[in-house]
């Protein structure tokens, strides 16, 4: 493809990804091999967005990745058009626990939540509400740009959406406080050993060699 059709094809990622995404991440995604050819490509597109003054832009987050959003000027005026996701009440409490605690490892989420968590996560990833990156042996958790806009907040920030979940969090869900407060004062060796006992099955159920369903209620 020429440069048009490139520049279109990363400009199409952007849009749908819905969360920051990193240079490497759009070349294996898209199979353009050069990184600085694609770096070339979004600085076009933001450019683009910023020559017409629209109401999208494109930025630089989080150290080496982008995100196409809505500016901040513009998201709060129309956050309330945005449809709100159908969660379950199960599903939301693990999303808080997330946007609580983020960056947070997929295993902690687990631990604290159950089995179930791991139907929660696929379904708030494919919703863009969270991120999933790859840490040591398990998945990195935050939340993303679209959360923010569904939530009202001006920006994707982590400091300030973990102050407004810490609210909710101790207000309504006062049984992850208890497992939070209990993990918190468990003795080092027996915290590893619970972990022991527990990481190769957690680590079993990441790779998908153990089937899980999610647990009823919540």
């Amino acid at each position: 493809m020429g440069l048009l059709e490139d520049k279109a094809l990363v400009e199409a990622a952007l849009f749908v990804s819905g969360r920051p995404l990193s240079v490497k991440e759009l070349s294996r995604a898209l199979g353009i091999r050069s990184l600085d050819y694609l770096e070339k490509l979004i600085e076009l597109i933001a450019a683009e967005y910023a020559e017409r003054k629209s109401a999208i832009e494109v930025v630089r987050v989080l150290g080496d990745k982008y995100v196409m959003q809505v500016k901040q000027e513009y998201s709060q005026r129309v956050v309330h058009l945005m449809p709100r996701p159908d969660l379950r009440t199960g599903e939301l409490k693990t999303l808080a626990l997330i946007a609580y605690l983020q960056p947070i490892e997929q295993s902690k989420v687990v631990k604290l939540r159950g089995s179930q968590a791991y139907e929660h996560i696929r379904k708030l990833l494919e919703m863009g509400l969270i991120y999933a990156e790859p840490y040591e042996r398990t998945k990195l958790l935050g939340t993303t740009p679209k959360f923010a806009e569904l939530y009202g907040f001006p920006e994707n920030d982590p400091n300030i959406i973990k102050e407004a979940f810490r609210k909710v969090v101790h207000a309504e869900y006062s049984d992850l406080i208890a497992k939070l407060d209990g993990r918190n004062r468990e003795e080092p060796d027996e915290s590893r050993e619970v972990e022991e006992r527990s990481s190769e099955t957690i680590e079993a159920e990441e790779s998908g060699s153990i089937e899980t369903a999610p647990e009823a209620g919540e």
